[in-house]
């Protein structure tokens, strides 16, 4: 059930008294009592419509804690990280949802109960009910600062996209007061049409904790395959993602007869969860394929699924940015991915990897079965991943956010 865990303040304005405690006249009574160091502490609420965002946002969480800062998440289900309350909100990621009404009412609860000095938001849904539950605490001067992993409406979008998505975010713009985008096409095109005036920034992605995704012995990955059952001698696909329409894991699994015709020891790996998996699982089943495939469902140890796997491949339509993509070049993985603008924000056609076209997937073919034959080129393109990877790193990113947090708040 939700609930909000603290009364409401009244809106009383708390810089006027951070200023006035800040005084040296405040020792004449003893210093500040504990209740009071509470309510002057500065409040940030990250928002997003998913259950794992908070492994996302863990950085800059943590960011915040070392600023002195109160951190409140809120989403549906409740998470582990290290926030101070953690508030299950039933926002879904559907825009056709009812419950989308309730968990307006309890995101426009919890801000006016809190008094927040900034709310940063995450996914669709979650940044359009954030930041209409906030008109009123913005107007009392909360700040607001929606992350975008890939607008809905993009090049060779559906229509409907652009019908629904663009008009909505373009009208909520007003209620934002920095938009962050993760990829170029994204940011040159809310630059294009003035939605955020000059508050619009570019980040290279969430970032990687390169302290977890790095290469690894030859001892670790033979250890870890045979825990999941695959040889030493097998030749690894790995593709991590959640199992959703747009991750398009079908398309691969539809190549693998084809990739099985020169590769006898191929093994695919898929790590994640949701709705298409059994359609997935369905599909393995009918052609044949359940020796070559492993499904791990949702998974905390990517980064030796990626130590022990040969490739990471990803079909996937539409992205963002591609986290999971950065994570396997930094373990050192080539990548062979389908061609949209997430992908080549990471990708270098014939550098660090290949693309394809997602609406031909059998072009993915003669891609992987190129590396597959080539242990030079593998080896030159790990070499060039764990370089390129270093941009991503998330100690970077969170420095990059810092001063956007700080800018927006300024």
């Amino acid at each position: 059930m939700f609930a909000i865990k603290r009364p409401s303040r009244c809106f009383i304005d708390r810089a006027i008294l951070r200023k006035l405690f800040a005084t040296p006249g405040k020792a004449a009574w003893g210093g500040t009592p504990a209740n009071l160091n509470r309510l002057l502490m500065k409040r940030v609420l990250f928002v997003a419509n998913s259950d794992w965002f908070s492994n996302f946002n863990a950085p800059y969480m943590a960011w915040f804690k070392n600023q002195g800062w109160m951190v409140d998440n809120a989403s549906p289900g409740i998470e582990a990280g290290e926030v101070d309350h953690q508030y299950d909100v039933c926002i879904q990621r559907s825009p056709y949802s009812l419950k989308n009404f309730t968990a307006y009412r309890q995101l426009k609860r919890l801000i006016d109960a809190n008094d927040y000095d900034l709310i940063h938001c995450h996914t669709p849904m979650g940044s359009i009910l954030a930041r209409l539950a906030g008109r009123a605490a913005r107007r009392r001067g909360t700040k607001i600062i929606y992350t975008a992993h890939g607008f809905h409406f993009y090049k060779g979008a559906p229509w409907l996209n652009w019908a629904v998505y663009f008009p909505i975010e373009r009208f909520m713009s007003r209620y934002t007061d920095t938009l962050v985008t993760i990829n170029r096409e994204d940011y040159d095109r809310a630059r294009r049409y003035a939605m955020y005036e000059e508050r619009v920034f570019h980040i290279d992605g969430v970032g990687v904790n390169l302290g977890r995704f790095y290469p690894r012995g030859e001892s670790e990955r033979v250890a870890y395959r045979e825990q999941l059952r695959l040889g030493r001698e097998d030749f690894v696909l790995l593709y991590t993602a959640q199992f959703a329409p747009d991750k398009n894991h079908r398309a691969l699994i539809r190549q693998l007869p084809a990739l099985l015709e020169h590769i006898p020891e191929l093994k695919v790996v898929f790590a994640g969860s949701g709705p298409m998996m059994d359609p997935a699982k369905s599909l393995v089943t009918q052609l044949g394929l359940k020796e070559q495939v492993r499904f791990l469902g949702r998974r905390y140890d990517v980064e030796m699924l990626c130590a022990m796997s040969d490739l990471h491949v990803s079909p996937s339509i539409r992205e963002g940015q591609g986290l999971s993509n950065i994570e396997a070049m930094a373990s050192g993985l080539p990548i062979v991915v389908a061609d949209n603008r997430g992908h080549r924000e990471v990708c270098v056609d014939g550098v660090n990897g290949f693309l394809f076209d997602y609406k031909h997937p059998e072009e993915m073919v003669p891609l992987i079965t190129r590396l597959y034959d080539d242990t030079a080129l593998r080896r030159q393109i790990s070499r060039q991943n764990v370089q390129d990877a270093k941009r991503f790193s998330v100690d970077h990113i969170v420095e990059v956010m810092a001063k956007i947090y700080k800018e927006t708040l300024e």
